[in-house]
């Protein structure tokens, strides 16, 4: 059985709050099925006979960023996002945990197929997705982070993910050397780019295939799951996209150079014009090595935590995916392409 799924059902049948902005009655009964379950939420689809159309329940278990409220962030972030049309309509936040002990957001229900890298068009539908995204001005009341320097802290958080790892008493010595390395050429490579310039896109900051709802009509493909968004420059999004540490989570598939050229090039095509293109190419390259990075950090620190019987949260695929970020073979290849 899903985790939470008593919560959820709880909740379901003790909140008015959520039946009033559902726009059922009191009585109504709501029907809560198991959706997807991740490493810190919990996702089950709401529907009842008085509902127009099914909604997705999310429950939050922790943060990934140290937030107390993680319900409220995200629900934040589509707020912001929805001129884009892109995301789900946000329907309903309980982060009070009075019924149950966890966060509560209810949104639109999207329907498609995850992106697939091998079917023909599903790149093209991610890249014109993204550049509404970033399209996708933020509000001055937005109160999403906004990093000093993107760039910077994401390399700081690589690096605190991985002293847990370092710390670790099974950890490989090989390993650890590797990444030292890559942590030390990113820093090397940080140091010579010019700073930002643009920081002031809304950011998903977790591109992976599973993120992109794909219907018949890609024109209404939707960007699903926004537990750390930020606000700061796009590049960081195209980079994680195209980066084997991302592509590689669920299929083994990685870009080739001469791909990644050409989805830069069809995302700056479908941003047409709606801002500057300055300042991306300078720090793309760093961005590629920090993302790589924060794959194999966030796999390293991940493996500490699965091991630890303290974990709420476990999600089987994930557990068994974790070992490909630290397998020696895959660390000298990344090395070889991306740092030396």
């Amino acid at each position: 059985m899903q985790q939470g799924w008593d919560e959820a059902r709880r909740f379901a049948a003790q909140s008015d709050e959520l039946k009033e902005a559902l726009g059922v009655g009191n009585g109504a009964t709501l029907t809560v099925e198991p959706l997807a379950q991740g490493e810190h939420n919990s996702n089950f689809v709401l529907s009842c006979d008085e509902l127009p159309a099914k909604a997705v329940l999310r429950l939050n278990y922790s943060s990934q960023i140290g937030l107390r409220n993680q319900a409220s962030y995200e629900y934040e972030a589509l707020k912001a996002l929805a001129p884009s049309g892109r995301v789900p309509h946000a329907l309903f936040l309980d982060d009070s945990k009075r019924i149950i002990p966890q966060g509560v957001l209810v949104m639109e229900f999207c329907e498609g197929r995850h992106l697939s890298y091998d079917t023909p068009g599903d790149t093209d539908t991610a890249a014109a997705l993204l550049a509404d995204i970033h399209s996708t001005n933020p509000l001055e009341s937005c109160r999403l982070l906004r990093p000093r320097d993107p760039l910077d802290e994401q390399l700081r958080e690589c690096i605190r993910l991985f002293s847990a790892y370092r710390a670790w008493a099974h950890a490989d010595p090989c390993v650890v050397d590797t990444v030292e390395s890559m942590l030390q050429r990113a820093q090397d490579t940080l140091n010579t780019v010019p700073p930002a310039i643009d920081r002031n896109h809304i950011l998903n900051t977790e591109a992976v295939s599973d993120h992109f709802l794909i219907p018949n009509d890609p024109d209404k493909a939707r960007m699903v799951d926004w537990e750390k968004p930020i606000v700061g420059e796009a590049t960081q999004d195209i980079a994680y996209f195209l980066s084997p540490t991302t592509t590689i989570w669920k299929v083994d598939f990685v870009f080739s150079d001469n791909e990644r050229a050409q989805f830069v090039q069809r995302y700056w095509d479908a941003v047409d014009g709606r801002f500057s293109r300055r300042g991306f190419d300078e720090r793309f390259g760093a961005y590629v090595q920090t993302n790589c990075l924060r794959g194999i950090t966030w796999s390293a620190a991940a493996t500490v935590e699965y091991r630890s019987p303290h974990r709420a949260l476990k999600n089987a695929g994930t557990e068994a995916r974790l070992g490909l970020y630290l397998d020696r073979e895959f660390l000298a290849t990344l090395t070889q392409r991306f740092f030396s």
